[in-house]
């Protein structure tokens, strides 16, 4: 019987190696199957997550929507009281109307007491006024016209009265009159309301069957004639001593484009572009002499505009720095407090400039105009990177800060509230009746907006005078002519 042979060394090594590589497979294996489940633990974190900020982006534009957001100031202690201070501004009251008004009056005597039924001794008399809407029924016209052949012009003729908006006869006879579509454009271009909204109202308060469309076609061609008060609008903001400008976003179908307004006490100037700078020199000309109020917005930095006299808005600017005030600490809140102090103080002296002598104002004018210089020196170091960029803000506009206080411009305005103000009913209606489609639309909307806000700040009648536009035969009467008694 032959003897086992006992294993070569190399054999027993190589045995070794195949033990080894099988326990770190075992090991490789397990740590696989551990990553598999961190990996389904993590597929599960991260499908919740997508939830979550599905939901929480859901949350940010209602947010968004909302028409009055939450303030991001810290509230005051004690908070300011509402309403007027005592002695400040102008206290009016419902006035009873004149004998001659009062249509209707209901008198409820008082013979017994209504609780027990007893006698009641030393009545007296209380009145009380309620005003109310009428029952508002459509007014209908019928307007019976003639044609006929005539044998001169060898062509049929029709004649038809002035007050007969459309000459459409048969299926189309039917159609609405000039007030009912000068309401329409009120209520679509200064105050907002859609028009199908619109139609609502005319069917329910006025009893006015309408659809939106028609609105929506007469109000172009309202726009048509309008066209030529548009550009005399222009033309009387061109020959202002000042005007204040601001802008917010639209679109045109899905191209961003941005909302103009030039406006001054009298007249409102809108238009629709995808362009920048352009657009005021189309408005208000490229020889404009008077005074441009605005943001810092860097279209009104263009070189086609550097010749201009311009005063920029110092309202945001004072809110930028006080917003710096209150995030900065220690050594970097001094030159956002002397910023917003400086602004403060130059505002105050303008308002105190009818009871100074005019050597006195113009030496505290002097001194704002140093300290101005002094803080936005080129020189100056800032360790904090939102002053410098602040300081740098203010340097690029320094000639435009303080020309409020020059001897030239007695009455300008510091802030550009009046077009913020008009700009108002261009946000109410991008909020609900959304922008525009096409650039003919947009074109109607700025026509229209233009002409209604400009016989709102004149104090006319608004239907009156679209209603002389729609029957007027040839252009509609001017805006620059005296103003029109306006309708209670």
């Amino acid at each position: 019987m032959k003897a086992a042979l006992s294993p070569c060394p190399n054999c027993r090594r190589l045995e070794a190696e195949v033990a080894e590589l099988r326990a770190q497979l075992r090991l490789a294996l397990q740590r696989i199957a551990r990553l598999e489940e961190q990996n389904r633990l993590l597929q599960g974190e991260n499908r919740q997550l997508r939830e979550r900020t599905q939901q929480l982006e859901a949350e940010l534009r209602r947010g968004k929507r909302q028409a009055a957001p939450f303030s991001k100031e810290r509230p005051r202690q004690p908070p300011k009281r509402p309403g007027r201070k005592p002695g400040q501004g102008h206290f009016h009251f419902q006035q009873p109307p004149p004998e001659a008004e009062i249509e209707e009056t209901v008198r409820v005597p008082l013979p017994q007491c209504p609780r027990c039924g007893g006698c009641v001794r030393e009545r007296r008399a209380h009145e009380h006024f309620q005003v109310d809407l009428p029952e508002i029924r459509p007014r209908w016209r019928r307007f019976v016209s003639e044609s006929g052949y005539c044998a001169h012009c060898r062509c049929r003729v029709h004649v038809r009265p002035p007050e007969q908006l459309s000459g459409a006869t048969g299926a189309a006879g039917v159609s609405v009159g000039p007030r009912a579509k000068a309401l329409a454009a009120d209520l679509k271009h200064r105050l907002g309301v859609p028009w199908r909204k619109i139609t609502d109202l005319f069917s329910v308060a006025f009893g006015v069957k309408v659809t939106a469309s028609a609105l929506y076609q007469a109000d172009a061609r309202l726009a048509a004639r309008l066209d030529g008060v548009y550009t005399e609008l222009a033309q009387m903001l061109r020959q202002a001593a000042q005007v204040h400008a601001d802008e917010t976003g639209w679109r045109i179908g899905l191209l961003p484009c941005w909302l103009w307004v030039v406006a001054n006490a009298e007249v409102s100037v809108y238009a629709i572009s995808d362009r920048s700078h352009p657009v005021v020199l189309q408005v208000l000309g490229r020889e404009f002499k008077g005074v441009l109020t605005s943001d810092c917005f860097t279209a009104y930095d263009a070189r086609a505009l550097g010749e201009w006299v311009q005063q920029k808005c110092l309202a945001p600017l004072i809110r930028a720095a006080s917003e710096l005030d209150e995030q900065k600490t220690r050594g970097a809140v001094r030159f956002p407090r002397a910023v917003a102090a400086l602004f403060r103080e130059a505002l105050a002296l303008a308002k105190q400039r009818p009871q100074l002598e005019a050597a006195l104002f113009a030496g505290r004018r002097a001194e704002l105009e140093a300290r101005r210089d002094r803080l936005i020196d080129p020189r100056r170091h800032f360790t904090d990177p939102d002053n410098a960029r602040l300081a740098k803000r203010l340097r690029k506009q320094r000639r435009h800060l303080l020309t409020f206080l020059s001897d030239a411009y007695p009455a300008l305005e510091a802030t550009n509230n009046r077009a913020e103000r008009m700009l108002r009913p261009a946000v109410i209606t991008r909020k609900t009746g959304g922008c525009n489609r096409s650039r003919s639309g947009a074109r109607t909307h700025a026509v229209r907006a233009s002409v209604l806000v400009s016989l709102r700040q004149q104090g006319r009648d608004l239907l009156g005078y679209l209603s002389a536009a729609l029957l007027a035969p040839g252009r509609p009467p001017p805006l620059s002519a005296a103003p029109a008694a306006a309708t209670p």
